[in-house]
């Protein structure tokens, strides 16, 4: 039989018939036997497949960096509504859109007085 090295911790022999028996090193203790014959890609597609991102990642937040970017994003057709998030050093602006949530940090509150004013009519605004 010969040994083949296996993921990390663990260790493999492969038998002459192709079937192999998995160890864990430090107690040599059998982990399980499989009579199929040892195919190291068969690991490498499994791992594609669930590597695959879930569609709660779909709607990760983004943010932007310039004024003008947010304007132009809160303009378009998908945006629902912006939440205003006001703390001690910073005003936060959130626009909802359909895939993503974009986040503007203004640190300047003459700046974000302005842009309040400069939003789209038609989306509601909410103050948090």
């Amino acid at each position: 039989a010969r040994t083949r090295a296996f993921p990390e911790p663990l260790l493999a022999r492969v038998l002459s018939t192709g079937c192999y028996i998995i160890f864990s090193p430090p107690s040599r203790r059998r982990l399980c036997i499989s009579f199929f014959p040892w195919d190291p890609s068969r690991r490498r597609r499994r791992e594609k497949k669930s590597s695959a991102t879930p569609r709660s990642y779909e709607k990760m937040p983004k943010q932007i960096h310039e004024i003008k970017d947010f304007l132009l994003t809160a303009r378009r057709k998908d945006a629902r509504s912006v939440k205003i998030k006001r703390s001690k050093d910073v005003v936060k602006f959130k626009v909802r859109c359909s895939k993503y949530l974009y986040t503007l940090c203004v640190f300047d509150a003459e700046k974000a007085n302005k842009l309040k004013q400069s939003l789209p009519p038609g989306l509601t605004v909410q103050e948090v």
